[in-house]
């Protein structure tokens, strides 16, 4: 049916108004609006929230809810986003609907006519309802020029309108023409208040002026919600060169207090700060409760997936401390948490990407989800300590983290420093985490001169490289690596340049140069890749034990040491060892050892399909008929071993297929196995050898194809047209 128009422009008009009026009242439902200046939030202590803007107090919320940063543009994009129907259409506000959108029927006044077909064609009688322009309880000031009378019955247009209509062709619909009549061009609009000046606009959506954020009482959380807000405050402090000579700058955000604070992210939020000034800058010295960040949000339409871009001064982290020279022994940034949302940290030189800043520590980190990347300046970690900082209590349970350090500072763990900067008590339990030194500092574990120590990985995929001369896990350059354990996950842990072509003396997990590894246990169902860095002057380093060194001028290689792998079940260790070149393989072993192919078996020629019946990739296990084979149906090579009561089935391929009789399952049976584990490079399934006797039939198959598992039925499997057949 046609749109009414009269409820189009009515709607539209209300909307307008309502924008305008509310960008020039004073906040609202807690929302504040970083345009028009400087913003103070602290908490009381009856749990209410006094809210400053440009010093002066706006007011104070009782119930202490959740107070919104946003700004004005932000506030008219989303009202506009509000608006729904016909209304969008005429004001240019909101999406246009499609032609059939029925918009809900005004008002009717007691003695109105139920409307009798609201899909009637306009040569019809009008409808006495839901079309009717006046008799429903529409705006009037919208339809009508000012002084204008409404009509008594709704039935009959008044005269002005039937004059105007008799102007009009004869199929000319004569509410539209009354409306165009009506309509005052929207002047209601442009007659409300204007919207305040705003204050300090830097351009591009950016603000100069900054938030701060005080909650003094520990059993009270103080709850912030930041919806695409900007700051741009790092034109100011000065920055000599010198830190201890340098002007202070401004923090786009600051936390301080002892209570806990937690921010919600809502769109697409940035800070960045001043000299000395960390983009979000949570100081020991100021603040020692618990910095939350947080997207629970991510799921509601209107919010979207939340994110942060955090960037610190020179000498300050970009989530964390701000280092500033006069801080005397307080320049730590602790007590900071992750739990969701898109959050980007950036540090100035000195600084980390989250953590500590100049000559401060980063302690008590943990990150449960959302996807983070975080990267220090040079001598800073890129999760952990800045420059003479130590990187401590540091978790990450689940999300995705990347963590790069800068020049002489561990991908997670230490700052760089002369005197060594350790990463201690750092524990990876789930997730995906990519941690890259800067040079001379260890993927995980010390920056520059410093040890990596207890450090424990018990799930997620974790990849670790070393800078130059570092460890993938354990020791910077000159620091040792001691107390690493894996029980679980997937771990691939490189010594510094050993993929890259550039020298290096770290080992895969241990010390780094001149550094030493002990205490390193692998068990359970861990999965670990350990990579000696490769020979250069000063050695290469072991795959597992201490760095490279030299002694007289001439290099000396890490001694290898042996883990304690009593502990593994279904797990393993691979030990690699590359020529120079760091692609060709020089040396390569398993923990536990892998049994080698039968030598009365020779392999056969995959590209021969009449290839003797005699030679067989299978190994000698005491279980005939179990082999594996490309999809095809041709021969792979493969690894098995019992641990305990799972055999283990390696075949280093992205597709394959685990292929087998029902006899080789009862002898496994006899032998003690109850699950046969089927591994090959992306992909792991465990088949419980109870439920595949079950199933009868005498053959059975698991292929794997990249990441993806098919586990055939008996028939499928016994109708196979396998090379041993």
């Amino acid at each position: 049916m046609k749109k009414n128009n009269a409820f189009r422009r009515a709607a539209a008009l209300l909307a307008a108004l309502s924008i305008t009026v509310s960008l020039a009242a004073p906040a609202f439902a807690g929302t504040y609006y970083i345009d028009d200046g400087d913003i103070t939030i602290t908490k009381n202590a009856d749990g209410s929230q006094t809210i400053k803007q440009q010093g002066k107090e706006d007011c104070t919320d009782q119930v202490g809810d959740e107070t919104v940063i946003t700004t004005h543009g932000q506030a008219i994009t989303s009202l506009e986003s509000d608006l729904e129907g016909p209304a969008a259409e005429d004001s240019g506000f909101g999406p246009v609907v499609e032609e059939n959108y029925q918009p809900a029927p005004p008002a009717q006044p007691e003695d109105a006519e139920e409307p009798k077909d609201a899909d009637q064609p306009e040569s019809t009688e009008e409808p006495e309802g839901a079309d009717q322009p006046e008799s429903a309880e529409e705006p009037k000031a919208a339809d009508q020029p000012e002084g204008t009378d409404q009509p008594e019955d709704a039935e009959e247009p008044k005269a002005a309108d039937q004059q105007e209509n008799a102007e009009e062709s004869e199929n000319t619909d004569r509410q539209e023409s009354a409306d165009r009549q009506a309509q005052p061009q929207q002047a209601a609009p442009a007659a409300a208040p204007a919207a305040p000046a705003p204050v300090n606009g830097k351009g591009n959506g950016f603000w100069g002026n900054t938030i701060t954020v005080i909650n003094n009482f520990a059993d009270k959380v103080l709850n912030l919600t930041l919806k695409d807000v900007k700051i741009d405050v790092s034109d100011t402090g000065k920055d000599t060169g010198n830190p201890w000579n340098s002007d202070e700058g401004k923090a786009a955000l600051s936390v301080q207090g002892k209570g806990n604070v937690e921010i919600e992210l809502d769109g697409n939020n940035e800070l960045k700060s001043g000299a000395h000034r960390a983009g979000l800058e949570k100081n020991t010295s100021t603040s020692t409760g618990t910095l939350t960040l947080k997207d629970d949000k991510k799921d509601d339409k209107e919010a979207g997936i939340g994110s942060l871009k955090a960037t610190g001064g020179q000498y300050a982290a970009g989530i964390g401390n701000g280092g500033y020279y006069g801080n005397g022994g307080n320049r730590s940034g602790e007590n900071i948490t992750i739990t969701g949302g898109t959050v980007t940290a950036t540090g100035g030189w000195g600084g980390a990407g989250i953590g500590g800043g100049y000559y401060g520590s980063g302690k008590n980190i943990t990150i449960k989800g959302g996807t983070v990347t975080a990267t220090g300046g040079d001598e800073g970690a890129g999760i952990g300590g800045g420059y003479y900082g130590n990187g401590e209590n540091i978790k990450i349970t689940d999300g995705t983290v990347n963590a790069t350090g800068g020049w002489g500072g561990a991908g997670i763990g230490g700052g760089g420093s002369y005197d060594g900067c350790s990463g201690k008590n750092i524990t990876i339990k789930g997730g995906t985490v990519t941690a890259t030194g800067g040079d001379k500092g260890a993927g995980i574990g010390g920056g520059i001169n410093g040890s990596g120590e207890d450090i424990t990985i018990n799930g997620g995929t974790v990849t670790a490289d070393g800078g130059v001369n570092a460890a993938g896990i354990g020791g910077g350059e000159r620091g040792n690596g001691e107390d690493i354990t894996i029980t679980d996950g997937t771990v691939n842990a490189a010594g510094g340049g050993s993929g890259a072509g550039i020298g290096g003396s770290g080992a895969g997990i241990g010390g780094g140069w001149k550094g030493s590894g002990s205490n390193v246990t692998v068990s359970g169902a861990a999965q670990v890749t350990a990579i000696a860095g490769k020979p250069d002057w000063g050695g290469a380093g072991a795959t597992i034990g201490s760095g490279g060194n030299e002694t007289g001028g001439q290099p000396v290689d890490g001694e290898e040491i042996q883990a304690d792998i009593r502990g593994v079940t279904t797990g393993y260790i691979h030990h690699i060892i590359y020529e120079q070149d760091g692609t060709t393989i020089k040396r390569e072993w398993w923990e536990p050892e892998r049994p080698q192919p039968n030598p009365e078996s020779p392999q056969p020629n995959p590209e021969d399909p009449n290839a003797p019946a005699g030679e067989s990739n299978e190994v000698s296990l005491g279980t005939p008929g179990l082999h594996v084979e490309t999809l095809e149906g041709g021969p792979l090579p493969f690894n098995a071993r019992q641990q305990g009561s799972t055999l283990r089935v390696t075949s280093n391929t992205l597709a394959a297929r685990l292929h087998g009789t029902r006899q080789a399952l009862e002898a496994l049976q006899e032998q003690g196995v109850e699950q046969i584990q089927f591994v090959t490079t992306l992909k792991t399934t465990t088949l419980s050898v109870e439920d595949l006797l079950a199933e009868g039939g005498s053959w059975f198959a698991l292929e794997h194809d990249g990441l993806v598992s098919r586990r055939l039925s008996a028939a499928q499997a016994e109708s196979l047209k396998c090379w041993m057949h």
